[in-house]
């Protein structure tokens, strides 16, 4: 449930992120979006894919030990 509840955070943010694109710099959604991700320097891309890949790392870990922590309390 953390994994799918980071996942969704994130890609609202992006939206949000690619919203803000959209009306500062007078671009289409889709031009937006491809800005965000695709830059020059891709400093942004960088940014983008491991804070992805991290918060996606730490989520399913937390995700597991909840589980292994629910398996230990149930009584066989």
């Amino acid at each position: 449930m953390i994994t799918f509840s980071y996942l969704a955070i994130f890609l609202l943010l992006a939206i949000l992120s690619t919203i803000f694109d959209m009306k500062i710099f007078d671009y289409t959604f889709w031009e937006a979006f491809r800005n965000l991700l695709f830059s020059e320097i891709a400093t942004g891309r960088m940014i983008i894919i491991f804070t992805v890949l991290i918060g996606l790392v730490s989520s399913t870990v937390a995700d597991f030990r909840l589980l292994k922590a629910r398996k230990k309390k149930r009584p066989s």
